[in-house]
């Protein structure tokens, strides 16, 4: 009777809008035979079928209304997750690239202090430098794979610093916490 693609909701759609047209087509039947109704007993018991088919009538079409309610209320939720999840991994990897941003700071601090010899003038250009240099790196969607390691040194070239970075034991997720934290 029923494709096997239909969902049970166009099922149900369908049939409601069945019994609608039908129930109408009856009621308008009634309708007429009650008005040309010869006894008042006929009359009654037809005007009684009449508000009977009526009534179904409009449960049917309040029954269609309140499905179409819920089917545009199901995709507005559906939408409103796929969102959410959408700014839940948005937060995410900006979280992840805040870090790895972070780890290659500490990973360069001592090198920035080194070539600023104290300079705090010095020392907050190079901060501003490599901020930006890492800002334009993390925009490579590779950016998170690459080491740590091998960011400090590109941009130890690159910003011309003499000394090397720091070692692999001092850009340690712990450490770079620990930093951040004081």
């Amino acid at each position: 009777m029923f494709d096997a693609a239909e969902s049970q909701a166009e099922k149900t759609q369908r049939v409601l809008g069945e019994l609608t047209e039908l129930g109408l087509t009856l009621a308008r039947d009634l309708h007429a035979r009650a008005l040309a109704a010869e006894s008042a007993e006929e009359a009654q018991a037809l005007g009684l079928a009449f508000h009977r088919i009526s009534r179904s009538v409009r449960q049917s079409l309040a029954l269609e209304a309140r499905m179409q309610r819920d089917a545009k209320l199901a995709e507005r939720e559906a939408w409103i997750a796929e969102r959410q999840a959408e700014d839940r991994a948005r937060q995410a990897h900006g979280a992840r690239l805040r870090d790895h941003k972070g780890r290659v700071h500490v990973a360069m601090q001592r090198l920035i202090w080194t070539e600023a010899e104290g300079d705090e003038d010095e020392v907050e250009a190079l901060e501003e430098d490599l901020s930006a240099r890492l800002d334009e790196a993390a925009l490579d969607e590779a950016f998170l794979e690459i080491p740590v390691e091998v960011l400090a040194a590109r941009f130890t070239a690159e910003m011309n610093l003499a000394a090397g970075p720091a070692s692999a034991a001092d850009v340690r997720p712990d450490n770079h916490a620990a930093q951040n934290s004081s």
